[in-house]
């Protein structure tokens, strides 16, 4: 049975937090929220909800008034409170209880399912037809007349659909010890299961204390006798009935009883109805309680299969968190390595490229020509190694770097990027285009690192060309998402290699028609992760490529 629920509330954030609380606790319904009083009134004027859910107060509308409409215009339908005051209500306190079917604290809605569940079945009980003996179940008087058959089924109806809701066995045992009375208009009911060769008497709902938190051998009471011969017992006069342990028996009101096992191949409980005078249960009574029982063994069941898929589940998550941290621990220790090598590197190779540079300056004019050029082969490797070492220490750096997301305009960013690339090499002829007023949310020092690396490998691979164009600019993707871009005309690739692009030292261009270490784009996909964003390419040869990325909006 789907439930409409209505909830008001003027916080989106509780909005989904209550959702996302009756999905994982398995409550099939739908939700219409609603922020304010207008709304409110128009949804119960207009809709039929089981349940409804109020914040405790909203700007301009007082949650007593919340109240007051339910009681006038639905007056059935359960009202339950939450509250953003964590400390429990006074059930005394008629001002707070007054109409409230429930009320709980925001900070408690894993209580939330089991609390609508027990507010919506008692709803349906009062909501049925009158039914001698069902709606007149006292908590401390006898019952004088039970159910037709026909009635108790109908009801029998409702308590397995909210069987079916039940998530727990705390939640079944409160469905399970009330119907047994409504069903056949008893006195008290007792929930018993079974534990090892004990009969615990779990819980109860009677007119007077019966056996609960008890536990009995099997052998020598009428809850075991149930469960050892796998079949219903009734028996009218309690003390003619040698199966009954008599000396339990005197301080109650039982005089009849009803035991009917929980399962009858293999019981795992019983559950007892009794009455406080000698009363003869009919055939059609045994058959009743014996479908709640066969009903009970469902949902108990049920209940144990969710639970042990709970169980797996936090289990899993924790295992996934566990070899998350260790990942996350291995990685921070190969990055610590990479950066120790990176840096332990530099000093030899300055030493060599230092000296280098001193024999080339210091070289006689009759030095053999060919030793010269080795040397100079030499320094420039050298050279090449420390620009590579220098780009893995600012690759390193960048997962290491601590983040601080602000608003940031990434067209300004671009055009002090641009400005300084130009100064650089004032001789090429380059059109740059760059869209006004793009802004992303992003730690401004690691997103300025990306776009560097995007124009400058831009800049680069279009130097072949008399003029160069590039495009910074923002577009929509078909699923809604708005994404940047870097596009030039420049050399471009061949697109079956573009996943190699963003691997440090994949290179597409040997290094005599574009020089580079292969770690920039390398860079910029880093910091699109550390972003929680992604980046792209797409190109054809000799015709440009563009370069995008997307970052997730604040």
């Amino acid at each position: 049975m789907k439930l409409r629920i209505l909830h008001l509330e003027d916080n989106n954030d509780d909005v989904e937090l209550v959702r996302l609380a009756l999905k994982r606790q398995k409550i099939d319904c739908d939700i219409l929220a609603v922020a304010n009083g207008d709304d409110y009134l128009s949804a119960i004027d207009n809709s039929k909800f089981d349940v409804i859910l109020s914040d405790s107060g909203l700007p301009g509308y007082d949650g007593r008034e919340a109240l007051a409409v339910a009681r006038n215009r639905c007056p059935d339908t359960p009202f339950i409170v939450l509250s953003g005051n964590a400390e429990p209500f006074d059930p005394t306190d008629k001002a707070e209880t007054e109409g409230v079917t429930a009320r709980l604290p925001k900070s408690d809605l894993k209580s939330l399912a089991g609390t609508i569940q027990t507010a919506v079945g008692q709803h349906l009980i009062a909501a049925m037809p009158k039914v001698a003996g069902v709606s007149s179940v006292a908590a401390t008087s006898p019952t004088t007349q039970a159910p037709t058959y026909l009635e108790s089924m109908q009801h029998l109806i409702t308590v397995v659909q909210k069987l079916s809701l039940a998530r727990n066995l705390e939640a079944i045992q409160t469905i399970v010890r009330r119907a047994a009375r409504e069903l056949t208009g008893a006195d008290g009911a007792t929930f018993v299961l079974r534990d090892g060769n004990l009969c615990h008497y779990v819980d109860e709902d009677a007119i007077g204390p019966l056996w609960k938190g008890h536990r009995f051998p099997l052998t020598a009471c009428i809850s075991g006798w149930a469960m050892l011969n796998r079949k219903a017992v009734a028996i009218e006069d309690i003390y003619l009935d040698p199966r009954i342990p008599h000396d339990a028996y005197r301080p109650t009101f039982v005089k009849s009883l009803v035991m009917v096992p929980i399962r009858t191949s293999e019981p795992i409980g019983a559950i007892g109805t009794y009455w406080a005078n000698k009363r003869r249960a009919t055939p059609e009574e045994l058959s009743v309680l014996q479908a709640l029982a066969d009903s009970t063994s469902v949902a108990m069941e049920a209940a144990d299969l969710f639970a042990n898929l709970e169980r797996r589940v936090a289990e899993r998550t924790r295992q996934l968190h566990h070899r998350s941290a260790e990942l996350e621990r291995l990685n921070h220790e190969l990055e610590a390595f990479s950066y120790s090598v990176a840096h332990d590197l530099r000093s030899p190779l300055i030493s060599i490229d230092g000296f280098s540079q001193l024999l080339l300056e210091n070289v006689s004019a009759p030095f053999n020509r060919s030793r010269q050029d080795q040397l100079e082969r030499i320094a420039g490797a050298a050279k090449r190694m420390h620009g590579l070492i220098d780009d893995l220490l600012g690759l390193s750096r960048i997962v290491r770097a601590p983040m601080r997301r602000v608003p940031v305009d990434l067209s300004a960013l671009s055009r002090e990027i641009v400005a300084h690339i130009r100064d650089r090499e004032l001789n090429r002829k380059v059109d740059v285009v760059i869209a006004e007023g793009v802004t992303a949310y992003g730690d401004a020092g690691l997103l300025r690192i990306a776009l560097e690396n995007l124009f400058a490998n831009a800049w680069k691979f279009s130097a072949n060309r008399e003029i160069t164009r590039i495009e910074f600019g923002t577009r929509t993707e078909a699923d809604g998402r708005v994404v940047f871009y870097v596009k030039d005309n420049g050399a471009g690739f061949d697109p079956l290699r573009a996943k190699k692009l963003f691997t440090p030292f994949q290179r597409l261009h040997t290094q005599e028609d574009f020089k580079g270490t292969g770690i920039g784009l390398a860079t910029v996909r880093r910091v699109m992760h550390r972003h929680g964003g992604e980046v792209w390419a797409d190109a054809e040869v000799d015709r440009g490529a563009i370069f995008t990325f997307f970052i997730p909006p604040g």
